[in-house]
């Protein structure tokens, strides 16, 4: 299918990890700033099998977004020179992310700002200290090398656990992920998955709005 589900860690580090196969999946980035859009929207009505979000907004509720939203060509939200340092952008090649300082408008047709990296160039890119504030809910993706990984803890965590635990299983598969991007954590933080008749499994709310997701969808023959 393309697709597949599992839970890695524990306690803290408890992670819905989804491994996606980019031979037969596509991602889609859905940016509606003011208008919203519920992850049960985006499986419904695009045909998605997988939705993960959101992206940040300035305030909780709020459906501003904060950075770089770049949907279909279309910029419906400015690069912030200040703040998230990582771009996830898609463009024909699949899916990639860059510093914000090396974005440039034609890399991608569908771009995102988000940060911190959790993982950058294959090492863990948080400091210790970061263990010392607030425990989320946080949503992740990752990029594999053969394979896109998405995923939300299962337990309110901290960004350094996370990155220690996905760092753990990727040498365990001896796979290779130069980039772990977090995304809007805490009330944000939602991953669903669809069955044939709607949603299979979710973590985090699907019908509330968030102003963008990220969405996969099998490859049209």
């Amino acid at each position: 299918s393309g697709l597949s589900a599992q839970i890695i860690g524990s306690g803290e580090g408890a992670l819905l990890l989804l491994e996606i196969d980019p031979t037969l999946m596509e991602p889609v980035l859905l940016g509606m700033p003011r208008k919203g859009i519920s992850a049960r929207d985006a499986l419904e009505d695009r045909n998605l099998a997988a939705v993960i979000g959101s992206g940040f907004v300035s305030e909780l509720n709020s459906l501003e977004p904060v950075g770089l939203l770049q949907a279909d060509g279309q910029t419906l939200s400015p690069v912030q020179v200040h703040g998230y340092t990582r771009i996830l952008g898609i463009n024909d090649a699949g899916m990639g992310v860059v510093h914000r300082r090396a974005y440039q408008r034609n890399l991608f047709h569908s771009a995102l700002q988000a940060g911190p990296g959790i993982i950058e160039q294959g090492e863990l890119d948080i400091s210790e200290r970061e263990l010392r504030r607030p425990a989320y809910f946080r949503s992740f993706v990752a990029v594999c090398e053969g394979r896109w990984l998405a995923g939300v803890s299962l337990a309110p965590t901290h960004l350094h656990t996370l990155g220690k635990t996905l760092l753990a299983h990727f040498r365990e598969r001896n796979w290779r992920c130069d980039d772990v991007v977090n995304l809007a954590g805490d009330r944000q933080a939602v991953l669903v998955l669809a069955s044939g008749d709607g949603v299979q499994m979710h973590h985090g709310d699907p019908d509330t709005y968030k102003v963008s997701l990220l969405g996969f969808r099998p490859i049209p023959d």
